[in-house]
């Protein structure tokens, strides 16, 4: 399935020490070749699927566009953080 990654997470993957750098990148490639399948979060957060990859969370939507469906990798944080990150970052939209 087809992955697309929004700029924060992009910017966030650059910004990683190499080691942490690759598992990112490979764990976004497991999700195109569909040997990673994310889970879905609830509540306000309901429409969103999660990714785990040591201390870190990938936020992901799934996105049924014209071409078909993919998913899109819009957020990446410390797992400590990155629920209330994300919920903020949703509430201003």
């Amino acid at each position: 399935m087809k992955v697309t990654v929004e700029p924060q997470p992009r910017e966030f993957i650059r910004r990683q020490p190499p080691a942490t750098r690759q598992q990112l990148r490979e764990t976004i490639h497991a999700i195109e070749r569909g040997k990673i399948f994310p889970e879905p979060l609830d509540e306000e957060l309901d429409g969103f699927y999660k990714v785990r990859v040591e201390n870190y969370r990938l936020i992901v939507q799934h996105v049924a566009g014209e071409a078909g469906p993919f998913f899109r990798i819009v957020f990446i944080e410390r797992r400590s953080v990155v629920y209330e990150m994300f919920r903020q970052i949703i509430a201003l939209e």
